[in-house]
């Protein structure tokens, strides 16, 4: 039977403690933040009623805010604690560590010959590259 279980480790644990703090914040600002609805009533001798207090509002955007971001930071650290889960169950530790170096080893091999190529000619020049900002004219 191939039971995956899930990989939690201690970032996800204070991610998932802080999402559950900005939920109980987002809910506790609703219930007492928030402007009660209907008309307001109107102004002194006939006068239009003042403009509604936007204070609670802004609070409650912050509040949503924090919510968001906290809720998706437990999400990425989820994916990737599953992610590097799976990796590691693949590769070991050393062959992985082998692995980058190789990459590293080709990449900087490849920048070197490119280079060289570049400087004797016998790489085509880009034929789209364009300045980002003109010269200006020459008086």
């Amino acid at each position: 039977m191939n039971e995956r279980a899930f990989h939690i480790s201690k970032s996800l644990v204070v991610a998932l403690i802080l999402a559950a703090t900005a939920t109980g914040a987002l809910i506790i600002t609703l219930l007492t933040e928030m402007p009660p609805g209907g008309r307001p009533p109107p102004g002194p001798n006939g006068m239009p009623p003042p403009p509604p207090d936007l204070r609670p509002l802004a609070v409650v955007s912050v509040v949503t805010g924090l919510f968001v971001l906290a809720w998706l930071a437990t999400l990425v650290i989820f994916c990737r604690d599953q992610i590097l889960a799976q990796h590691s169950a693949m590769v070991s530790r050393d062959e992985l560590t082998a692995l980058l170096a190789e990459y590293g080893e080709r990449r900087e091999t490849d920048g070197y010959l490119h280079g060289m190529r570049t400087a004797a000619g016998t790489d085509p020049p880009e034929a789209n590259v364009r300045a980002l900002r003109r010269t200006p004219p020459q008086r």
